[in-house]
């Protein structure tokens, strides 16, 4: 019974911004996307913010005077994460955040969990109480928090259909150009339990929605234990480091076992669009149809998009005919009829992944267009994004 309640209720509210970063990266982000003061290599300083979360308002920071190079912060972990209270504290650094667990719950540490997910935009937590009869059940969440570059309220969390009020979110503030949103579930399951009786705790038995409900009175004073970390966006390929020449020679296979070199693709188009996927990736999957439909729409005025499904081989370089055959499936069932390839290990270790979907942008000569893009996005946002290209090429 695995389900993510919360970050299916809010799925509204994950809307792309424009990447902002922390420390000295400027591959990754625009002078005027810094959102925090720049610090040499010698004079970084750990920042950390124990922030109270109550009625929309946080603490402000405090700064402890530890000197810490770039190269030795944690990085905002792309992709799923997973984590566990270790003496009684949640390190959750690759979000941003550690969290010490209230002493009544420290030695039931090993009742609680956490899983979330980042982008180079956006990422949330979820603490929950794990159950002994379901191990894989999540769903008995005690926390949920978020982080967007995009500076939310707590309004902008308000559902009158769910009994969600303002006054149960809590805005933790700014850490590293990301905004902090947690809910405090107490105050929700307190002021309208609806919810939370019929979906997280629909089908467990009395005894744990009794316990259950020990854990959750705990929220706010967990959020309130929130400590804010220093961390560093992960520096992707940059135009100054990307080299055209060895992507335009990888020679691939098609999903039909056809061998196929990358640059017969490129060199004949305006802007070509080289999207990594995984048959495991759902949201890569699900942005495929309109894929499909941007590159009949735009395929005139010289674009093209190139699939890359990076799971086919493992990470051992061994080769799995099943998820090829899977791959072919979902391409089949998506209406997908650009080219797609399967990446091979050395294809991957070129381009540098730390989530899928990723998508770059190259010109006719395999030149980098703007920054890689992580994650998956709306058809809209895709148009955005190929204008930018275009523009980027000279058109």
């Amino acid at each position: 019974m695995k389900k993510r309640s919360l970050a299916l209720l809010l799925t509204g509210l994950m809307i792309t911004g424009t990447l902002a970063g922390c420390g000295d990266n400027s591959n990754n982000e625009s002078e005027s996307d810094k959102t925090n003061t720049e610090k040499t290599d010698e004079e970084k300083e750990t920042e950390e913010t124990s922030d109270t979360a109550d009625a929309g308002d946080s603490k402000d920071a405090d700064t402890e005077d530890t000197k810490i190079s770039d190269s030795e912060l944690p990085q905002w972990a792309y992709g799923e994460f997973e984590a566990v209270p270790v003496d009684g504290v949640l390190d959750l650094s690759g979000f941003g955040m550690t969290i010490e667990l209230p002493d009544e719950l420290k030695d039931k540490q090993d009742r609680i969990a956490v899983d979330g997910q980042v982008t180079n935009d956006f990422g949330y937590a979820s603490i929950y109480m794990t159950d002994p009869d379901d191990p894989d059940n999540n769903m008995l969440e005690i926390a949920y928090i978020v982080a967007d570059v995009e500076q939310y309220t707590p309004e902008d969390y308000e559902s009158e259909d769910y009994g969600l009020t303002k006054d149960m979110v809590a805005d933790l503030g700014e850490n590293c150009g990301f905004y902090y949103l947690a809910i405090k579930e107490d105050d929700w399951y307190d002021n309208d339990p609806t919810y939370i009786d019929q979906v997280y705790c629909a089908e467990v038995s009395d005894e744990t929605k009794e316990e259950y409900l020990e854990f959750l009175s705990y929220s706010s004073e967990i959020i309130d234990n929130i400590t804010f970390v220093d961390f560093q966006l992960p520096e992707g390929l940059s135009a100054d480091d990307f080299d055209n020449e060895a992507l335009l020679s990888f020679e691939l296979t098609d999903l039909e076992g056809n061998e196929v070199v990358v640059g017969d693709y490129i060199t004949g188009n305006t802007v070509t669009m080289i999207n990594y996927w995984g048959t495991f990736c759902g949201p890569c999957i699900n942005e495929m149809p309109e894929l499909a439909e941007l590159e009949k729409e735009y395929k005139d005025k010289g674009f093209e998009i190139l699939g890359m499904t990076c799971d086919v081989y493992d990470g051992a370089g061994g080769y799995d005919e099943d998820i090829l055959l899977d791959a072919i499936d979902i391409v089949e069932d998506t209406g997908v009829e650009y080219p797609v390839f399967v990446a091979t290990p050395e294809l991957l270790d070129y381009a540098l992944l730390d989530a899928y979907p990723t998508t770059v942008f190259v010109d006719s000569e395999g030149n980098l267009l703007m920054s890689p893009i992580v994650g998956s996005h709306t058809k809209e946002e895709w148009e955005e994004y190929i204008a930018q290209a275009f523009e980027a090429a000279g058109q």
